[in-house]
């Protein structure tokens, strides 16, 4: 009986040792594809938004990334109650410089895109506010990339608020119809991403073709627009893993931190 029990105990070590093995080795992998990036170094901050249920994990890892290879530092991370009051739960650095700062937003009630979006507008004039912040970058995974656009076309004229330069959109779809869509920046530069299982046509939650008709949407109102099809296995290329991967943060950071 002991020595079954032993070997249990064994094989279980012997499982958690693996999986420590295979999480670090992922991590040294997914961070080789930075190293030696260069980029610009600005005052733009970088905000990330999750999707529906998000929190901190959602994006932690693209910020780490960024920031562990010096391409663009840790800076707040902010927190919007349910009734949409802002605060600051964690400031990193001394202060906001030109080192591309990286801001990430934990909303309270975060199964509400609409809501949220339009606490966007607090967000953003405390950020303009508190922290001289005068100009911006929205990544937004899923439905954080709905909360974004939503922000964008329905505070066009915001003031106290930093303007935005550039949108990542990762496996978000939009209303082809929406005609507010002439209320985004017109300088905005989009940056719309889809995943794909295989060729199966979907990430496993967002199709493929709803995803890519964004472009006929935005085209004709902002300054740039990019599509970009992420194909692999389920691994890398599943809707929650959109965010785990290495291929995606060189090319985020490439739009992101490049002009």
């Amino acid at each position: 009986m002991h020595s079954k029990r032993r070997k249990i105990i064994i094989g279980i070590i012997l499982l958690i040792e693996a999986i420590a093995l295979f999480t670090t080795t992922a991590w040294i992998f997914r961070g080789r594809v930075l190293n030696g990036l260069q980029v610009e170094k600005t005052r733009t901050a970088t905000i990330f938004i999750p999707g529906y249920g998000g929190n901190a994990v959602s994006t932690d890892d693209f910020i780490n990334q960024f920031n562990d290879h010096g391409i663009a530092k840790r800076a707040l991370r902010i927190h919007i109650s349910s009734k949409g009051k802002v605060t600051t739960m964690k400031k990193y650095v001394k202060k906001i410089s030109a080192d591309n700062p990286l801001v990430q937003l934990i909303f309270e009630d975060n199964t509400h895109p609409i809501k949220e979006a339009k606490q966007m507008k607090n967000v953003m004039t405390y950020l303009y506010k508190t922290y001289h912040i005068k100009s911006v970058n929205f990544l937004g995974h899923s439905s954080g990339g709905q909360i974004a656009y939503e922000y964008m076309v329905r505070n066009p004229n915001q003031k106290n608020a930093p303007k935005i330069n550039k949108f990542v959109s990762i496996a978000n779809d939009y209303d082809p119809k929406d005609k507010r869509v002439k209320n985004l920046p017109r300088n905005l530069k989009i940056f719309n991403i889809a995943g794909e299982i295989y060729n199966f046509g979907t990430d496993g939650e967002e199709a493929v073709d709803i995803v890519k008709p964004m472009g006929k949407l935005v085209k004709p109102y902002v300054k740039s627009y990019k599509f970009y099809l992420y194909q692999s296995d389920p691994i890398s290329a599943e809707h929650s893993m959109l965010h785990e991967n290495p291929t995606l943060d060189k090319t985020i950071a490439e739009f992101l931190f490049r002009d």
